[in-house]
């Protein structure tokens, strides 16, 4: 499909969709008075036009399908005269060629199928993560991949690269990941520019020289074929691939799921389950530090307690 064909498309499906919810509203409902011999089953052109203070004229030819470019505000002031519910708003915006309005206004919420969700992905780490690759909640796995994310003050993937040293020593066998995540970071930021934290957490970001020299190369990835090597300080090196799952209700959110690339990193996740499961990590956090090991590939066997 050429682009002038796509447009054609998009206007013409526009005009189709005002003319639906036009359809469906009657005069009492947007407060006007009825009056005698009404023609159209809904609201009239003319007076959909006065409720969204533009001209019939220009309105008509929305309608109609015709090459006018509507702004962000005259859209806004179309779905308020119609009466448009979230779900609908956002379909105008899209329609309208403003996909970045489409996004439903306030607070993301993590509902109950997207926790299910992650218990369900044990004993891959798998996380949820807003705009700006700040995780919102995790599973255990994810918790204890590095650092105990639940002691985390920022819970920013870059933000961890950047100030824990934990997370540094993790990734210092795989030095492309922060590059790889700060262009991730920057593709998201140009899919989602009108988020309003962006200029504090940017802000907060360039205050590392490392940073801002992977910021301003201009480097853009939106999701890298990449295998990152971590190394747990509880099982020892993972080999782990992303898959990231855009949530379909609410696109500023996304699942992240980290696979294992061989059958020892496999292998090395369900030992991590296990110490999970039987408290062994936890009580160790609060006895002794992770006992260290100069060979990668020899999984770290803890001074943990004894499971009876």
């Amino acid at each position: 499909m050429t682009r002038s064909t796509s447009q054609e498309l998009s206007n013409h499906e526009l005009g189709a969709f005002l003319r639906s919810r036009r359809d469906r509203l009657t005069p009492r409902d947007v407060g006007l008075p009825c009056g005698p011999r009404r023609r159209v089953p809904g609201l009239r052109r003319e007076e959909v036009a006065v409720l969204a203070h533009v001209g019939t004229t220009w309105y008509t030819w929305l309608e109609q399908g015709r090459e006018v470019h509507a702004s962000v505000d005259v859209l806004t002031a179309i779905a308020d005269a119609l009466l448009l519910e979230p779900e609908e708003r956002a379909h105008l915006f899209r329609l309208g060629g403003y996909p970045a309005q489409a996004q439903r206004p306030g607070t993301s919420i993590i509902d109950d199928r997207l926790r299910a969700m992650l218990d369900k992905a044990m004993p891959y780490p798998a996380m949820v993560h807003d705009e700006l690759y700040r995780w919102r909640v995790y599973n255990p796995a994810f918790r204890f991949l590095i650092d105990d994310a639940d002691e985390a003050t920022e819970r920013s993937c870059v933000q961890q690269l950047l100030n824990n040293p934990a997370w540094h020593d993790a990734y210092r066998n795989d030095p492309d990941q922060l590059r790889i995540v700060v262009a991730k970071l920057r593709a998201s930021f140009g899919e989602s520019p009108e988020h309003p934290d962006w200029g504090a957490h940017l802000d907060k970001l360039r205050a590392h020289a490392e940073f801002r020299e992977l910021w301003d190369s201009g480097d853009v990835v939106r999701e890298a074929n990449h295998v990152k090597t971590v190394d747990n300080p509880w099982v020892g090196t993972l080999r782990l691939s992303n898959l990231t799952l855009v949530v379909q209700e609410d696109r500023r959110l996304a699942l992240s799921i980290h696979q294992p690339e061989d059958q020892t990193t496999a292998a090395r996740l369900e030992r991590l389950q296990k110490l999970i499961d039987t408290g062994q990590i936890e009580w160790a956090k609060k006895h002794r530090s992770p006992a260290s090991a100069d060979d990668d590939d020899v999984v770290r066997r803890l001074p943990l307690r004894p499971v009876g």
